[in-house]
C-alpha cells in the first residue's frame, strides 16, 4: 500500500511538471499534438500505479521523450510554416466575405445545422450578418460580423509570407515584396504584417538584442 502511495505521489508531481512544460491551456484550446500527448501521458501514468511490478523508470523515460518531442515540435512550428501545416493544419474559412464556403463545409464534414448552432453560441442569430467565420486550428469557431471592426489578415509571420491570405485581400506576392522594398523593409526582419479588409496595413518589426 505504501509503495502504491509513493508511486502515485511521484507520478502526480511528474505530470504536474510535464503539464507546466507544455504550457497553461484549457483542454478546448489544445492543439492536436498537445491533445495526443495529454492522452498518452494519462495512459503512461496509470501503468506503474496499477502494476507495482513495472519500474517507475519505464514511465519516466517515455514521459521525458514525449515532453521533449512536444517542445521541439512546438519550436519547429514557430519557425517553419511547412511543419506548422503538417502538425497543426491551417484555419478554415467557412464563411468568407459574407459567403458560405460550401466546399469547405463538406471537407470538414460540418453540416449547416451545426454551423448555425455554432453561430448561435456566438450570439449571432442570422448567418447573413456574418462577414467571416473561421474554424481555428484548435477547433474553435471565430466569428466576425458585418459592419464591425474589419478583420486583419496576416500576410507575413516571423519573416515568412502567408500566401494563403494574399487572396483574401486581393494582393499577390509581387505587390507584397514591392511594398516592402518601397518602405525599405526586408522580409526576414518583419515579425508581423497584417492587411485589413479596408486596406489598413500594420507592420511589426522583429526585435533584435
Amino acid at each position: 500500500m505504501v509503495t502504491v502511495f509513493l508511486r502515485t505521489i511521484i507520478i502526480y508531481f511528474l505530470l504536474i511538471i510535464a503539464i507546466r512544460l507544455l504550457g497553461k491551456r484549457q483542454v478546448g484550446e489544445l492543439e492536436l499534438s498537445e491533445l495526443v500527448i495529454t492522452f498518452m501521458l494519462s495512459e503512461l501514468a496509470t501503468v506503474p500505479i496499477l502494476d507495482s511490478s513495472v519500474p517507475i523508470s519505464h514511465t519516466l523515460i517515455p514521459i521525458i521523450v514525449l515532453i521533449a518531442s512536444e517542445i521541439i515540435s512546438s519550436f519547429l512550428v514557430t519557425k517553419s510554416p511547412f511543419v506548422k501545416k503538417i502538425l497543426n493544419g491551417n484555419p478554415s474559412y467557412i464563411i468568407k466575405r459574407g459567403k458560405i464556403n460550401q466546399k469547405e463545409l463538406a471537407r470538414l464534414r460540418m453540416g449547416l445545422p451545426e454551423l448555425l448552432g455554432e453561430l448561435r453560441l456566438k450570439d449571432v442569430g442570422d448567418v447573413g450578418d456574418v462577414e467571416y467565420a473561421i474554424l481555428e486550428e484548435n477547433g474553435k469557431l471565430s466569428v466576425f460580423e458585418k459592419d464591425k471592426q474589419p478583420l486583419a489578415h496576416a500576410l507575413i509571420i516571423d519573416g515568412e509570407v502567408v500566401r494563403s491570405n494574399l487572396d483574401l485581400v486581393s494582393k499577390d506576392e509581387k505587390w507584397l515584396l514591392s511594398y516592402l522594398k518601397k518602405h525599405k523593409l526586408e522580409l526576414k526582419n518583419v515579425f508581423l504584417m497584417t492587411v485589413c479588409d479596408n486596406n489598413n496595413i500594420n507592420i511589426i518589426m522583429k526585435e533584435f538584442e
